[in-house]
């Protein structure tokens, strides 16, 4: 990554794409008729994590086969289409349609296999009735007139749909999580930074642009959004039922690519690289102060990308229908003020809107030190500070003076 700092600045465009499409475009719906036969199987698919973006947190589907009528489907409900009328207005806003699609176990699995990417197999168990009634369900599911849903990363996802329709074919009260809660009361945000550790810059735009809802605890049943937990859970749930007997039946993995190490794509670690430029330009402010060189150039690249950083947060939070990304207190030091600086620089107003950042740059400082807020990465410490620095530049602008 050549330009580390910058790439994380055009993540922001594309981040959206990990919160909203962790699957991929739709796939040719097969119509599908007729009854299970004795014989009939069905399973859980648990696919790990990829390498690019919408694949990094994994994916789950479901497998109905039947050997006696020849028959291997997976639902998936992971995918979108490209054809849709005003796709990307849709997908930046929020609002896009993701599909159920149907395909053949042969078809989903090659692309698990050219992708080098574990596949895990639960075989589920049910009674020859509760197959019937779940196969049917999916059919129904799959129909064109039911097969779109409203997309949302931690309540309503590819995952989340695949437990909801399984677990709806037992009585509420029979399942029991008591044997596998969630590990440590982890919250959203906390669950999915391990899937991030390979990649430190998105790991930084992620908890940018999510909001406190990011930090709400998960349970039994919510943590569930993740692939991997589902899993987890899946395996260690019991049914009251006569006789008491496990959700799943058997265990299987169908590609086994474990053995592969997962390497970091980030030469430079943004902690690092960004405690050194806020020490770089404390020494080039300190200069500045002595009137060897001018720095107005620096003020308007930092307040500029810092500004645009604010108007992404502030449509993600306020005007996107995005669950996730509102309320987001980074507005308090990453906010669209920062660009009325820059084009009212030797202005009252400018100089109004300065002090007007002071005061939000120290608010923020106090609350995150509190953490009554939200979490706030690690990373945006020295952006702060090195912010606060060029503000004041120091104090020029309190004693009236041109920058």
């Amino acid at each position: 990554m050549r330009y580390p700092f910058v790439n994380t600045l055009m993540c922001f465009s594309l981040l959206i794409v990990l919160l909203l499409f962790p699957g991929k475009a739709m796939e040719a719906q097969n119509q599908v008729t007729g009854k299970l036969s004795e014989k009939a199987r069905i399973s859980v698919l648990t696919c790990a994590p990829g390498k690019e973006l919408y694949s990094v947190f994994g994916h789950t589907a479901i497998r109905v086969s039947d050997s006696k009528q020849e028959l291997d489907l997976v639902f998936n409900y992971g995918t979108f289409d490209f054809n849709t009328p005003f796709f990307y207005l849709k997908f930046g806003h929020g609002n896009l349609d993701y599909l159920l699609s149907v395909a053949s176990f042969k078809r989903f699995m090659r692309e698990y296999f050219m992708t080098n990417r574990s596949v895990w197999e639960q075989e589920l168990n049910l009674t020859a009735q509760q197959k019937e009634r779940l196969f049917n369900d999916l059919l129904l599911n799959a129909q064109p007139e039911n097969r779109a849903y409203q997309y949302d990363f931690f309540y309503d996802n590819c995952a989340t749909r695949v437990a909801d329709i399984i677990l709806d074919q037992f009585p509420a009260r029979s399942v029991d999580f008591t044997a596998n809660k969630s590990p440590d009361a982890l919250t959203f945000r906390q669950a999915i930074h391990p899937y991030l550790a390979s990649q430190p810059w998105t790991k930084l735009g992620i908890d940018l642009i999510l909001g406190a809802p990011a930090d709400a605890p998960t349970d039994s049943l919510s943590i569930m959004f993740l692939p991997d937990y589902l899993m987890l859970q899946f395996s260690e749930i019991r049914i009251h039922q006569d006789p008491p007997t496990s959700l799943v039946k058997e265990e299987n993995i169908l590609l086994d690519f474990t053995d592969q190490t997962e390497i970091s794509n980030s030469l430079v670690s943004p902690i690092i690289l960004l405690w050194i430029l806020f020490l770089a330009v404390l020494l080039l402010s300190a200069a500045e102060a002595y009137g060897s060189i001018r720095l107005k150039f620096l003020d308007g690249i930092l307040f500029g990308i810092t500004g645009l950083l604010g108007l992404v947060i502030l449509y993600l939070s306020w005007i996107s229908n995005h669950q996730v990304t509102s309320p987001n207190w980074n507005l308090l030091w990453a906010n669209p003020l920062w660009l009325m600086i820059i084009t009212n620089v030797n202005t009252k107003i400018g100089k109004f809107i300065s002090f007007g950042e002071v005061i939000l740059l120290c608010i923020f400082l106090v609350t995150s030190f509190m953490k009554s807020l939200q979490f706030f990465p690690s990373e945006v410490y020295p952006i702060v500070f090195l912010l606060l620095v060029r503000i004041l530049r120091p104090f020029r602008w309190w004693l009236g003076k041109s920058a």
